[in-house]
C-alpha cells in the first residue's frame, strides 16, 4: 500500500467497512429474520385490506412505484392477504425461510403500494417495509446450523437492518430540521398538534388537551422525541443502547397513540425484532457459554455485533 493511502478518513472506512462484514452469530440473524417476518405476517393480517375495493378509480394517482397495479376485486385482496400470512408463518416457522419471506415481503408490498396509490405514504409501514428489504438478499441460517455458528453471512444482514432502522428514523428527525428547524420542538407547534389531534385521542379530547396546556411539557416531549430520532444511528451502533433505544421507541409512539391515536405499532414492534436480538446476542452466547461449564469468552471483537 502506498504510504500517502493511509489516514485518519481511509481508516474510517476500513472500520466501518469492518463493522458491517464482520462475522456474526447464526442465532442472531435467525432471531431478526423470523422477528421481522413476524412483524410482516401481523400488518397483514391485521388491516382490512378489502376497503381499497370500494376506492373510486379516480382517487388512484398512478405516481407511486405500483401505480401500474390494476385494481384489485375484494376477492383478490383477501387472497394476497392470505398467502402473505401463510408465508411469514412459513418463514417464522423455517421452513422454506428465504423464499417464503421473499413472497410474504412482496404481498406486503404490494398491498402497501396500492394502498398508497391514492397520493398518501403508508407512514405506518414504511420501515417495515424498509428494513425486510434487507432480507431480501440475505438467507436465514438453515435448521443444521448450530446456533452459535459465527460467519460474515449471519452477521451482514442484522448489521445492515440496524443501519436502515436507524437511518429511517435520523432522517424523520432530519426533515423536522430541514422544514421546521429547532422551533419545530422549542416553539408552541407541539402544543397546537397536540389540540388539533385530540378529537382522535383513544382516551378522549381531554387527556392530549391537560398535556397540551401544561407549561414546557410540549416541548420537552417534541425535543425527546427530535433527540431520539437524530440520535438513533449512535444509539443503535453500540450493542449495549440498542434495548434501551428499543424501550423508548416504544414509549414514544405509545404516546403519540395516547395522545393522536396514531398507529405506529409496525415501527415498535420492527424496532424490537431488529434492536433486541443483536443487542442482546452477546448476553445470550454468554450465559450458554457459562451453562455449557467452559469459561465464558468475548463473543466477538470489540466492534458492534
Amino acid at each position: 500500500m502506498r504510504a500517502g493511502a493511509r489516514g485518519p478518513l481511509a481508516d474510517l472506512k476500513r472500520r466501518l467497512d469492518g463493522a458491517l462484514v464482520a462475522p456474526g452469530e447464526a442465532r442472531t440473524a435467525r432471531w431478526v429474520h423470523a422477528g421481522v417476518a413476524a412483524v410482516v405476517g401481523w400488518r397483514l393480517a391485521a388491516r382490512d385490506w378489502t376497503v381499497l375495493a370500494d376506492r373510486a378509480p379516480d382517487l388512484r394517482t398512478h405516481t407511486n412505484l405500483l401505480g401500474w397495479v390494476p385494481d384489485l376485486p375484494a376477492a383478490g385482496l383477501v387472497a394476497v392477504q392470505v398467502v402473505g400470512v401463510l408465508a411469514a408463518a412459513a418463514a417464522v416457522a423455517r421452513w422454506r425461510p428465504r423464499l417464503a419471506f421473499t413472497v410474504a415481503w412482496a404481498c406486503y408490498l404490494v398491498l402497501c403500494g396500492l394502498w398508497s396509490s391514492s397520493g398518501k405514504v403508508m407512514h405506518n409501514d414504511v420501515l417495515t417495509v424498509w428494513v425486510g428489504a434487507v432480507w431480501l438478499f440475505a438467507g436465514p441460517p438453515g435448521r443444521g446450523v448450530p446456533p452459535a455458528e459465527r460467519a460474515v453471512r449471519w452477521g451482514w444482514p442484522p448489521r445492515a437492518s440496524l443501519a436502515v432502522l436507524g437511518g429511517i428514523y435520523f432522517l424523520t428527525g432530519f426533515q423536522k430540521l430541514v422544514h421546521s428547524g429547532p422551533h419545530w420542538a422549542y416553539s408552541d407547534n407541539m402544543r397546537w398538534v397536540l389540540l388539533e389531534g385530540a378529537h382522535s385521542s383513544p382516551f378522549g379530547a381531554a387527556f392530549p388537551q391537560a398535556i397540551a396546556n401544561l407549561p414546557v411539557v410540549p416541548q420537552l416531549l417534541a425535543s425527546g422525541a427530535l433527540l431520539l430520532e437524530l440520535a438513533s444511528p449512535f444509539l443503535l451502533y453500540g450493542r449495549w443502547t440498542r434495548a434501551p433505544f428499543a424501550l423508548a421507541v416504544a414509549a414514544m409512539h405509545t404516546s403519540i397513540w395516547a395522545c393522536l391515536g396514531l398507529d405506529y405499532s409496525a415501527w415498535v414492534l420492527t424496532a424490537a425484532a431488529v434492536a433486541l436480538p443483536t443487542g442482546l446476542a452477546p448476553w445470550v452466547a454468554l450465559r450458554t457459554s457459562r451453562a455449557g461449564g467452559r469459561l465464558a469468552r468475548p463473543t466477538s471483537p470489540p466492534r458492534p455485533a
